[in-house]
């Protein structure tokens, strides 16, 4: 050990120092990581595959990575995707390559915040994935359906974690007392339960925090510092409830209580993409074939999302929230595609009619015919998926598809 290494030890922050280093020590995401858990059982049977840990910050996904550097028989590198170049894959690669000619071992290559990596750099990973040269476990913040590609996707298997709870966080804000030998009053305790979210990091700092400043303070100031602190993040209630309250309020046509929980949001510092993918969802799901221009708007501003920061793109979010507040209403794609997914996963399996399949020659051409349009069997038993909404345009839809196929 370098001689110094004593030092930069002790530098490091408390959350950091508490990183659990075995299964056992592990608090939260016990759906996943409890005894029954499936992440515990392929770690137990040195069985872990190429996988995506995702949730948000704070929840225990770096942490799990070093837990399985520490557990399974394998050679174990970490990158991150902030930093990490094609060249440096690379360099693993020939390093997992040498650990299975030399020692017969796995590699496993454990890349945080992986959505930071480009389509080419992704792209760099699928057939070492795929042939075994390495275990691949990203780690990301961010939907990987979103930002993951289609093809290191279909490689891996995704694994959600949750925030933590507040008993998560409690257990947690103990150990580190613990640690440090201290006690703390419950009402502060509380205090950064609520500002922490879920985020054990953001728990741990604040119970460090209390640490260096409460032999120099008086009690009333400690307080008051926390306090302004649970202020600044005054999101005592779940994001997710919040940005379920802006959906609802766009469903419900009520542009200002929609407009009042996208500020909470952006105040309470949510990534302005994050709120753009949820608006781009919206417009399919309840605007929909009611106004298409809608999508539009949706996409537009999930573009603006990617290049302009805040504060500017507030109020690209306002406009699309507004204008998708005020829109007429339809979940008639919404309810289609539902629909045929529980038809299929209840067994409903159709085989492809033989007049379109791609080597009949009696398949009719519709532009050959007059209108664009020939009756011809499309499914073999035919089913209403589709049911246009009472509003002005699905009318128009309606009375269309009635006068092509039931004239």
């Amino acid at each position: 050990m370098n001689l110094f290494q004593e030092n930069y030890e002790d530098k490091k922050p408390l959350a950091y120092k508490l990183r659990p280093q075995k299964l056992e020590d592990f608090v939260g995401q016990e759906k996943l990581l409890g005894k029954e858990g499936i992440i515990t059982k392929l770690i137990q049977n040195s069985s872990l595959t190429n996988s995506i840990f995702y949730g948000p910050p704070g929840c225990g996904k770096s942490s799990l990575g070093e837990i399985i550097s520490n557990t399974l028989d394998c050679n174990f590198e970490k990158l991150n995707a902030t930093v990490a170049s094609v060249s440096d894959i690379r360099e693993v690669v020939e390093r997992a390559k040498k650990n299975i000619e030399y020692y017969n071992k796995k590699t496993i290559l454990f890349l945080d915040e992986i959505h930071r990596f480009n389509k080419n750099q992704q792209d760099a990973l699928l057939s070492y994935c795929e042939d075994g040269t390495i275990i691949l476990i990203g780690a990301t913040t961010e939907n990987p359906y979103y930002n993951i590609n289609n093809a290191l996707l279909s490689r891996v298997m995704i694994f959600e974690f949750k925030a933590l709870t507040r008993e998560n966080i409690n257990i947690l804000i103990e150990k580190a007392l613990k640690h440090l030998s201290i006690d703390m009053e419950e009402e502060i305790r509380e205090i950064i339960v609520d500002i922490s979210q879920g985020d054990s990091r953001i728990a741990l700092n604040y119970v460090e925090l209390y640490y260096n400043v409460y032999k120099q303070i008086s009690y009333e100031e400690v307080i008051n510092l926390f306090k302004e602190r649970k202020v600044s993040f005054h999101k005592k209630e779940d994001k997710y409830d919040i940005i379920s309250a802006l959906i609802k309020s766009i469903r419900g046509s009520d542009p200002d209580s929609a407009i009042y929980w996208l500020a909470r949001l952006l105040d309470g510092g949510e990534d302005p993409r994050y709120i753009a993918r949820r608006i781009f969802i919206e417009a399919s799901e309840d605007i929909g074939m009611a106004n298409s221009e809608a999508l539009l708007i949706a996409n537009a501003t999930m573009n603006a999302s990617e290049k302009i920061g805040m504060p500017e793109i507030r109020i690209i979010l306002a406009h699309a929230v507004i204008y998708l507040a005020i829109s007429t209403k339809s979940n008639s794609a919404y309810l289609a595609i539902n629909n045929a997914l529980n038809d299929i996963k209840s067994g409903e399996i159709q085989e492809v009619p033989k007049n379109i399949r791609h080597d009949n020659i009696n398949y009719k051409y519709p532009h050959d015919y007059s209108e664009n349009f020939i009756k011809q069997k499309y499914m073999e038993k035919k089913k209403k998926y589709y049911k246009p909404g009472n509003n002005k345009n699905e009318k128009l839809i309606a009375e269309k598809l009635n006068k092509l196929w039931n004239d």
